[in-house]
Parts: C-alpha cells; sequence; structure tokens
C-alpha cells in the first residue's frame, strides 16, 4: 500500500471511531449529573473506620513563616474510629525527625453539608493543647484529606481512606 492510502484509511478509521463514541454520548457531548450524585454531608458521613498515612514537615521556630532549614520531616501512619455522632478516636506511629512514637488519640469533629469540616484530637503523649485539623471529605465519606492548621509551625497533610 501507498503512503497516501495508508494516511487515508487511518484517518477514515479515526474518523470512523470518533463519531461512533461521539454518537454513543449525549447530543450535548456533556454527561449529565443526577441528582442522587449531589454530595451533602453531616457527621454521619465520617463513620465508620480508616487507615491513614500522613505526611510534612514540623518546626520549632517562633519566627512563622519559618525557614525551609528549620522544618524537619516528619510523617505518620494509623486507624480510627468515627462514631458518626463528632466523636474520634484512634491511634498511630509517628516519625518526627527519624525519632518513632507509637501514639493515640481521642476528639470531636464536625463536618459541614459541603463535606468540608474540622476535627481537634488530643495525642497520648503529645501537647498539652489539642492539634486542630481541616478535613474534606471525597467519595460519599470513603476518603478523607486532612491538613493540620493548629499550632502554627507544621505543614503536615494525612489521607485516610474507610476500611471494607
Amino acid at each position: 500500500m501507498g503512503k497516501k492510502v495508508k494516511v487515508g484509511l487511518t484517518s477514515a478509521i479515526f474518523i470512523g471511531a470518533f463519531a461512533a463514541l461521539a454518537s454513543s454520548r449525549h447530543a450535548s457531548g456533556v454527561p449529565r449529573v443526577h441528582s442522587e450524585e449531589v454530595e451533602v454531608c453531616s457527621d454521619r458521613t465520617l463513620e465508620g473506620s480508616y487507615a491513614f498515612t500522613g505526611e510534612g514537615f514540623f518546626t520549632s521556630s517562633n519566627t512563622l513563616p519559618a525557614l525551609i532549614g528549620a522544618f524537619s520531616p516528619a510523617a505518620d501512619v494509623g486507624v480510627f474510629v468515627s462514631d458518626g455522632q463528632g466523636t474520634i478516636s484512634g491511634s498511630d506511629t509517628l516519625s518526627s525527625g527519624g525519632q518513632i512514637t507509637p501514639r493515640t488519640f481521642m476528639g470531636t469533629y464536625k463536618i459541614k453539608s459541603d463535606c468540608t469540616g474540622t476535627t481537634a484530637l488530643q495525642f497520648s503523649p503529645g501537647p498539652s493543647t489539642a492539634i486542630d485539623i481541616a478535613i474534606v471529605l471525597d467519595d460519599r465519606g470513603h476518603e478523607a484529606r486532612a491538613l493540620q492548621t493548629s499550632p502554627q509551625g507544621a505543614v503536615f497533610t494525612a489521607l485516610a481512606r474507610k476500611v471494607r
């Protein structure tokens, strides 16, 4: 087959495949969203058992924003259970600057209808004040993303997934 015939045949196959794909979609080309797909969250959305990992950096510098050299790496892995009514408890293992610390924690949480929320956790061993965390729920509560918001001096995020 000549080069022009091969290019023409390839183009015809591509156009035919594209046309078949386009005709299988709605005429507008935009998928429809059904009302049952719109997520509305509450404290009950977070009910269940979750496994999580976190990573980031901590600093003890009193000057914020701190220079990158003032931070040490940190990571954790753990599990938690939330009761669907605003109470949470769990355990993790934290590596902060290479120092390994097994911990337990308890706290409260509040989830808004837009699937964002907050939690305040008390760790043992840990600081005497609660650690505040911003949360966003995804996938109908099967996944939670988190960012530590206080005390300041942390750049720490976590990802939790519901245990099946």
